[in-house]
């Protein structure tokens, strides 16, 4: 009876996997999320408000009488995303960081939008259904980051070589269950498929037709998840925010918390905030804080004097580099590389580059940390196989994050190191201290554990003294994001047309604000470096209108020169400088003190 059962179960089970197949063959339309951006508020401001206006708008919660609802610390993707989600459910928001946005970690990702196709691997292998549920998880997520930033984010081919028989039966299946996923989550972008070895060819030409075994290609199996500008995206994210009403304050450091009552005894949260940029402090009131600090959140919760800590941190160091561009697939085309530590390396087309990314140690917090050449060596290690010897001339930058990893305090770390921890978030609330601390998860499920936060946050801290409307993240189209049907396609007369790209994938419908710029003076439109579509035009924009206060703000995060060519952005230091001092007003000594700090940055991107 009992063998009978099982041959029924296993009998369906290989007919729902072959429906799967077939179905997968059908138009990805059928399966593809439909959005409704009516559900979501409108804008209280138009026009991104100023660092200044914001400014004035966190100082004015410093009495009891007028709280915050909620003080997020930590301006990556989650502090924004959660501000985000807060400030459009009817919460009153402050936001803020002691550095950029996105000045750690959330800048120095993959740049993919992923379901995990690794972690769908680990979930079959070894009957982990954690895993399955980030993967299904992120699949839903990644079709809702697309919507929200269609010019920072985009679909991505993957492809995956194969010269073995039985690797290509693996990764075929293993394609066709994530399809089957995406399509139950709602998360589906297109289906994936099998390309002949001339087809792998002609989409990567330096792929090697034999191994280093001289085991023919057999072709390759090809998926598809999304792709991002991770800074660009965190930065709008931030100015949504914004825009919705919150007063998010990059360079805005937390000096003290301390638990203190208003006049009825309820109890509130004092932080004193240092302005970095004009050395004043202030004191924001708010109801709760959310501690958003990413591998930094052992010292917001020191600071607060909280007591036992409810959650184990291990921070764990990624590497990644951009080395030339043909060493990669063509345009919207990865591969992925299986690597000697049993994890895998990606290599993405970004910016004229090629990504190469990641390594997973367990490492100490540092701001800014260095790049091992240990892991230089280890990815280009892995790609010389696939499309021979790498020069090391080839590579362009390198730079190193560190993932926020976190368990509760009574999982142990198992064999194996962090590679090992599911990349799952985790939420502790403090009530003494009256802080909600979230931290672990990755890029592609950030808006919800955004909204999972405010979730808990309304049921714990704020029980009974706010009003929650429901979530609609969902939906929400950020700024920058918001007109792009009234971009022009072509550029216009005189805008180089690597420019006009450029303009249109960083800034989307901000880009008639750098044609303003233009306008005021032409010479804005001498590059920066003389192969790189980044402008003069967009130094001044960016000092003027995006938050941008440093040198290395603008070379990192609202461009990506430092990350895509070390040398070019070292090389645009001065000029640079010398614009934004037009715009800041810095004296001399303040414009050396900064290009001293730009080079000091710059270093880190170079490998040691």
């Amino acid at each position: 009876m009992a063998g009978t059962a099982a041959k029924y179960i296993v009998g369906a089970g290989v007919a729902a996997f072959g429906a799967a197949v077939g179905f997968s063959y059908t138009n990805p339309a059928w399966t593809q999320r439909k959005f409704d951006t009516s559900r979501c508020p409108p804008l209280k401001y138009d026009a991104i408000p100023t660092r200044e206006m914001c400014v004035q708008a966190l100082a004015a919660h410093s009495s009891a009488a007028t709280a915050l609802d909620v003080l997020v610390i930590g301006g990556g993707c989650v502090g924004t995303g959660t501000a985000l989600d807060a400030v459009t459910r009817g919460l009153s928001v402050g936001l803020v960081d002691m550095g950029d946005y996105a000045g750690e970690t959330s800048s120095r990702s993959t740049k993919l939008i992923h379901g995990g196709i690794r972690y769908l691997q680990k979930a079959v292998f070894q009957l982990d259904p954690m895993q399955l549920k980030l993967v299904a998880e992120a699949l839903r997520e990644r079709t809702i980051m697309i919507h929200q930033a269609p010019h920072l984010c985009h679909s991505l081919g993957t492809m995956v070589p194969c010269y073995h028989a039985t690797e290509l039966g693996m990764y075929w299946c293993g394609t066709k269950l994530y399809d089957l996923l995406a399509a139950l989550y709602g998360g589906t972008l297109e289906y994936s498929g099998f390309l002949f070895p001339y087809e792998a060819m002609r989409v990567f030409p330096k792929l090697k037709k034999t191994d280093s075994d001289n085991n023919a290609l057999l072709g390759a199996v090809r998926y598809y998840d999304g792709q991002m500008n991770d800074a660009r995206l965190c930065y709008s994210v931030a100015m949504t925010a914004a825009c919705y009403g919150a007063a998010t304050v990059n360079y805005a450091k937390v000096k003290q918390m301390e638990v203190v009552k208003d006049d009825k005894g309820d109890e509130l949260v004092r932080t004193t905030v240092e302005d970095t940029i004009t050395n004043k402090t202030m004191s924001v009131y708010s109801r709760s804080v959310i501690n958003a600090g990413g591998p930094f959140s052992g010292e917001v919760e020191k600071l607060a004097n909280s007591g036992e800590k409810q959650l184990e941190m291990f921070p764990a160091s990624g590497t990644h580099i951009v080395i030339d561009r043909q060493y990669c697939p063509k345009e919207h085309e990865a591969m992925v590389i299986p690597s000697n530590d049993g994890r895998v390396v990606f290599a993405i087309p970004w910016l004229g580059g090629c990504l190469l990314g990641t390594t997973d140690h367990k490492c100490d917090v540092q701001s800014n940390p260095p790049t091992p050449q240990a892991d230089v060596d280890f990815l280009l290690g892995n790609i010389t196989p696939f499309v021979g010897d790498v020069p090391a001339s080839a590579v362009k930058s390198a730079w190193t994050g560190i993932r926020p990893l976190a368990m509760p305090k009574s999982q142990k770390l198992k064999s194996g190191g962090t590679q090992n921890i599911v990349r799952e978030h985790v939420i502790a609330v403090d009530p003494q201290s009256r802080i909600l601390n979230i931290t672990g998860g990755k890029w592609t499920t950030y808006r919800k554990m955004s909204e999972e936060a405010v979730d808990e946050l309304h049921k714990t801290l704020l029980k009974g003294k706010a009003d929650l409307k429901p979530c609609c993240t969902v939906d929400i189209v950020l700024v920058g994001a918001r007109n792009l049907d009234k971009v022009a396609s072509i550029p216009a007369l005189g805008i180089p047309a690597d420019v006009h790209e450029h303009w249109r994938s960083n800034y989307g419908d901000r880009y008639e604000a750098l044609m303003a710029v233009v306008a005021k003076d032409a010479k804005l439109l001498t590059r920066l470096a003389s192969d790189s579509p980044v402008v003069e035009a967009e130094v001044v924009h960016a000092a003027q209108s995006e938050h941008c206060e440093h040198v290395m703000d603008f070379l990192a995060r609202r461009t990506r020169m430092a990350f895509v060519n070390v040398a070019q952005a070292e090389a645009a230091v001065p000029r640079v400088a010398e614009l934004m001092s037009q715009v800041k007003g810095w004296g001399g000594s303040q414009r050396n003190t900064e290009k001293t700090a730009a080079y000091s940055a710059l270093a880190s991107f170079k490998g040691t």
